[in-house]
């Protein structure tokens, strides 16, 4: 499935955002952070020449003590200008060529991403030598490139060394091998020039950072226990007691209980009496995605992460195939959100960005549970949709686990249960599907496909 392409607005914001970008890295004066100097001895010798010149009377004296102090100035004015209009960039791109600008790019799990390294001389004065230690992450492997561990900071460096010529720009290309899922940061990066003597060494940062945010692998969903052709069963519901609030159908007398949002203020405002919106009946399901973070009852007791990362892929495959059958999904984790102590809680809905709202959630949620399972669906499930599917992947199971899936499926909730646990429990789950799901391990991936379909948008892969 070719990739679309983009729209006219869509190339000028692109051309907007890069020229925004362009003017971010470009260095200003207030970005020198350090300047250094070992001329000292050279300049007390030249004044030892001058004063030596003038008492002797010797003219080889003073030349050589001019020439030395000339020299001197021209090295300081060379640095001192050295890095005014000096660019650095960083271009994301995958194997094929499909660049992805801005300050987040998207991969997915086990693909290759190549970065470009971009230095451009904006300037008729030349560079000796141009230095540069770009933060990148230490755990996501470069090929190649050696990327070292700065002990002080904790993070990883990536140093490269440029001499960039009158007006020049010089392109480095970089292979990064996503091999593991989440946030990864590029940047600051600092600079570092001086003149061709080595006197005057001046040091600048650019603060800019891009984000590289890698998806779980996802899978077919033969891969996960489901029928390949309409893998959530009939588009028709059967169900037709539930109400589509997005669908209005007539108006009644307004009735104790009514909320206001339910009020249709403008017919009741001409009838001069409260009347509330009558609402069509449901008819397309809805997946709610309930993902348990945690590998062991306990969830305290330790972490298994292949399990982790097999359990994120389920729930980021299901909620690709909704996503592909047109029908509303939403995710809810027992995990925080990053750098929140808010819990991934993302109700129902078919916008387009939905999808990739959800997979960005996977890709930084961590195996330390919030709570233990039955107990967040306890305290959420009342505020999602009633006639919402909902769809638990979790590694293990438990008998507190499963007094809590039975008391949702006999209040009328339709539960499903995916799990990697090696005996499922189906007997204890009589009223509810239970799938096993085994052999993710040689499981063929299907980020191709979805790297190229439009419900995932912002991804340039």
């Amino acid at each position: 499935m070719a990739s679309p392409g983009p729209s006219v607005a869509e190339g000028h914001t692109a051309r907007w955002s890069r020229r925004r970008a362009r003017r971010a890295r470009t260095l200003r004066a207030d970005t020198l952070i350090e300047e250094t100097s070992n001329a000292k001895p050279w300049a007390v010798t030249a004044l030892f020449l001058a004063l030596l010149g003038f008492a002797l009377g010797s003219r080889p004296l003073l030349a050589a003590a001019s020439m030395l102090g000339t020299s001197l100035i021209g090295a300081w004015l060379w640095a001192k200008l050295s890095l005014c209009g000096i660019e650095y960039e960083r271009d994301f791109c995958d194997v094929d060529g499909k660049r992805g600008y801005g300050a987040e790019i998207r991969a997915f799990l086990g693909e290759t991403v190549i970065v470009t390294l971009r230095v451009r001389n904006r300037k008729v004065l030349p560079l000796s030598w141009l230095r540069t230690v770009d933060v990148f992450p230490s755990d996501l492997p470069v090929r190649d490139i050696n990327v070292t561990l700065n002990r002080a900071t904790h993070q990883g460096e990536m140093s490269a060394f440029w001499r960039p010529g009158s007006f020049e720009t010089l392109e480095r290309d970089l292979s990064i091998d996503c091999t593991r899922r989440g946030y990864a940061a590029y940047g600051p990066v600092t600079l570092a020039t001086g003149d061709g003597f080595g006197w005057f060494e001046r040091r600048a940062r650019l603060p800019e950072v891009q984000r590289l945010i890698i998806y779980p692998r996802l899978y077919t969903a033969e891969a996960v226990g489901l029928p390949a052709k309409n893998p959530f069963g009939d588009r028709a519901s059967d169900q037709r007691l539930f109400e589509d609030p997005l669908r209005t159908a007539g108006v009644r007398d307004w009735q104790p209980g009514d909320r206001l949002n339910r009020v249709h203020w403008r017919a009741s405002a001409k009838q001069q009496q409260l009347l509330s919106r009558v609402y069509e009946p449901s008819e397309d399901p809805q997946i709610q995605i309930v993902l348990n973070v945690a590998t062991l009852e306990r969830h305290w007791e330790g972490i298994l992460s292949d399990k982790h990362e097999h359990a994120v892929s389920i729930a980021g495959t299901l909620a690709y195939l909704a996503a592909e059958a047109k029908m509303p999904v939403g995710l809810m984790a027992n995990s925080y959100l990053p750098g929140s102590d808010q819990v991934i809680r993302v109700l129902p809905g078919r916008s387009p960005a939905q999808i990739g709202n959800i997979l960005e959630l996977l890709a930084a949620t961590t195996p330390y549970a919030s709570q233990p399972l039955e107990e967040f669906l306890v305290r959420w499930t009342p505020s999602l949709p009633w006639g919402a599917t909902i769809a638990v992947v979790t590694v293990v199971t438990y008998p507190a686990l499963w007094t809590t899936l039975n008391a949702l499926s006999a209040a009328g909730r339709k539960m499903l249960l995916f799990t990697l646990q090696d005996d499922p429990p189906e007997r204890e789950l009589a009223d509810i599907t239970v799938y096993h799901v085994t052999g993710l391990e040689n499981a063929a991936a299907i980020t191709g496909k979805v790297a190229s379909s439009p419900t995932v948008p912002g991804t340039f892969l």
